[in-house]
């Protein structure tokens, strides 16, 4: 029987996904394939005819049946860009999200010169090694819950030869501030939308994207702390696209000032909150 080629089980395998509900299904097989032949896309077209190991038969179709199950592609591909990086990922550590990235520069732009900056729930540490890769000036520290997590963002750091100062704990309640920025993407999905998430989310940490019946328990802590956390400083706060009159109610409850900011799509991502 002739080895399989290349081009064939290239075009089955995007078909396939297609059909499991994966509109994007011919180009993440693509990068699936990229990644396990160790080629380029480019070079998936310029050896279009090449055929197939049984050990590579078996390594893709492995990998395709995962995504196929609706496992995040990251996890499979073990790797997340984010901005100018590349984020080493796992079952651990929620995967960084495209909107997130819009959050850097506005963090940034907050920033003086040599400032202390905290990032909090770091998860893979992607918000706060962008900001030391991009600001090497500033002093970035980080916190996060979970230990899985915490050891991915490490070893991000390492490989990334970045400096950020990780702590573990509860939110910030462990650390002592004034920190003049804080940053923070907490869990912010309600128990009650459970039904209606992606399939992908099952696979992810339940911890890094639940929070109570509303999604704001964590975050309702996190602001009653920022007085004590962020005195005179600034802090910028990812959240859903429905919570920012809640979170503006918070922050107002608080004594702190806050200002909504839209993210690329037009939706209330982001919240400036200012800290007397």
């Amino acid at each position: 029987m002739d080895a399989p080629i290349l081009k064939d089980l290239l075009a089955k395998s995007g078909a396939w996904l297609q059909g499991k509900g994966l509109p994007n299904g011919r180009r993440e097989a693509e990068w699936i394939f990229s990644d396990s032949l160790g080629l380029s896309r480019m070079d998936l077209y310029l050896r279009w005819d090449m055929p197939l190991s049984p050990v590579e038969v078996d390594r893709l179709r492995e990998r395709i049946a995962r995504r196929a199950r609706r496992e995040p592609l990251a996890y499979i591909l073990g790797t997340q860009p984010f901005g100018d990086l590349v984020l080493q990922v796992g079952p651990g550590v929620l995967v960084p999200r495209p909107e997130t990235e819009e959050l850097i520069p506005l963090v940034l732009a907050d920033a003086t010169p040599g400032a202390r900056l905290l990032d909090v729930g770091t998860g893979s540490g992607a918000i706060a090694l962008a900001c030391a890769k991009a600001r090497p000036d500033l002093r970035v520290e980080a916190t996060e819950v979970s230990e899985d997590a915490l050891s991915i963002a490490r070893a991000n750091a390492q490989r990334l030869d970045l400096s950020v100062t990780f702590h573990r704990g509860d939110l910030a309640t462990h650390l002592t501030g004034p920190f003049q920025v804080v940053v923070a993407n907490l869990p912010y999905i309600g128990e009650t939308e459970r039904g209606d998430c992606d399939p992908e989310l099952a696979f992810e940490p339940a911890g890094a994207l639940f929070s109570g019946a509303d999604g704001l328990d964590l975050i309702r802590r996190f602001v009653a702390d920022l007085p004590r956390l962020c005195p005179g400083g600034v802090v910028w706060l990812e959240h859903g696209w429905r919570q920012g009159p809640a979170i503006a109610a918070l922050a107002t409850a608080a004594g702190l000032s806050s200002r909504l900011v839209l993210d690329g799509a037009g939706k209330e991502r982001f919240t400036r909150i200012g800290v007397p």
